[in-house]
């Protein structure tokens, strides 16, 4: 696993800083261009290996690209002649799936490779099949090549109950909706805000959209979608992590354009639960702490598991997120008290909760879907391996900026994946960051 560094830490993280773009918005909102002839602009594009790929496979694809030194990147699909995405590409991460739909919209066909990713439980691609076979789509595997095929001819409206509110199953069913001319109802559908920003997108290049923040949207599409101009909301997940930071290291963040009501509001229920202090100042959110960090089991109405053993756990939106649940573990290790943090979403989900073990933390194994975390413990440093996970890697990363220790953690890099300036970014905090060899 490539990266280390190594950090000390112990020093209050304080400053100002921007979050990343939705990362999860734009793997479902780059493709939407192939839905139009015209030109699509997307301002705010971060650098992550994401972003990266999917412009490259549009490239293959036949697209016109281009990118500016600002983030903006314009796309044009006018001449874009191939519905097979690059194996080799396409094979290396799970957003090359978001192809799928706008490429049996505009051809009838596509050819996707299995994707890769993080190792982060079994993550199959059932859920986009259930949904895609309920409006008439064939499949069939081949040499590791997922094949779908359009019916010739759609019908005039379809109802889709879905298994599960995946949100990347409810945006392909989405893109591919709306390159048709039917009528598409889609019962437990995913509300994430990068879903809401896709309907908003696809409501701009013409599409009919309503039920657009709710588990049940209507959708009819066109053959003839125009052009669009979008910007990514701020990623949640990046805020939560900069939340959690400000409070462990008693430090104070401001954090640019996070007020986002819509966006926030739910997470900050949980940090004001922890005593963490949450301001809202214009556009921006500034992170502190109270005092003591620690959760008030008798008054303040948080979810009991047992007595005086309050609970997390996550949920579709706009329940907590499951990619915040493993900073919140460094949280709840740094606040006085037991919490049981519960990930049924992923089967490998808490894994990570090892390596925090053995930087000190106080994590008490219940099942592989649940952990007790007890508080406040002094994280001792040493050197560490991180999963290949990007958010159990980000948990790590924070807890080592706790206590004035050196922690050294090997496979570092999978952060950048996401977050491309992850580094830099806390630096600028007051972090003590050391890149060293490999």
């Amino acid at each position: 696993m490539n990266g280390v560094l190594r950090i000390t830490g112990g020093r209050k993280l304080e400053g100002t800083v921007t979050p990343i773009s939705n990362k999860n918005s734009l793997v479902a909102v780059l493709p939407a261009a192939i839905l139009t002839n015209e030109t699509v602009t997307y301002k705010n594009v971060p650098g992550t290996s994401d972003a990266a790929k999917i412009l490259q496979i549009l490239k293959l694809l036949g697209a016109e690209v281009n990118q500016d030194a600002t983030g903006e990147v314009k796309i044009n699909c006018s001449r874009i002649k191939h519905y097979k995405v690059d194996r080799a590409l396409g094979g290396q991460f799970r957003a090359s799936l978001m192809f799928a739909g706008p490429l049996l919209a505009r051809f009838g066909i596509a050819e996707i490779p299995l994707p890769g990713g993080c190792d982060l439980g079994m993550r199959s691609i059932s859920a986009h099949l259930d949904s895609l076979t309920k409006v008439g789509v064939k499949f069939k595997y081949a040499d590791g090549i997922v094949r779908f095929v359009a019916p010739k001819k759609t019908a005039k409206s379809y109802d889709v109950w879905q298994l599960e509110a995946s949100v990347t199953a409810t945006e392909n069913l989405l893109l591919y909706a709306a390159g048709t001319g039917a009528e598409f109802t889609i019962t437990d559908a995913a509300c994430e805000p990068h879903v809401s920003e896709l309907l908003r997108m696809l409501q701009t290049m013409g599409a009919t959209v309503e039920g657009i923040g709710s588990n049940k949207v209507y959708i009819k599409g066109s053959k003839k979608l125009g052009g669009a101009s979008y910007e990514p909301g701020p990623d949640f997940v990046d805020v939560a992590g900069l939340m959690v930071a400000a409070a462990v290291t008693d430090g104070k963040i401001r954090i640019k354009g996070a007020n986002v009501p819509e966006v926030v509001n739910g997470m900050i229920n949980w940090f004001e639960l922890f005593n963490v202090m949450i301001e809202r100042e214009g556009g921006d959110l500034i992170v502190s702490r109270k005092g003591e960090l620690w959760v008030d089991t008798v008054n303040s109405g948080v979810p009991m598991a047992a007595p005086g053993l309050p609970k997390l756990y996550p949920r579709p939106w706009p329940g907590f997120p499951v990619d915040a649940i493993p900073v919140m573990a460094v949280l709840a290790s740094k606040s006085k008290g037991r919490v049981l943090l519960k990930n049924w979403m992923y089967e490998s989900g808490l894994e990570f909760v090892r390596e925090l073990n053995a930087m000190g933390a106080d994590i008490f194994v219940s099942d592989p879907e649940r952990v007790i975390v007890s508080g406040p413990v002094t994280f001792k440093g040493g050197v560490v391996v991180s999963p290949n996970v990007i958010q159990a890697c980000k948990a790590i990363f924070i807890a080592a900026l706790c206590d004035p220790v050196v922690t050294e953690i090997h496979g570092v890099d999978i952060l950048r994946r996401r977050y491309p300036n992850v580094f830099e970014t806390y630096t600028s905090l007051g972090a003590i960051i050391e890149r060293v060899n490999d």
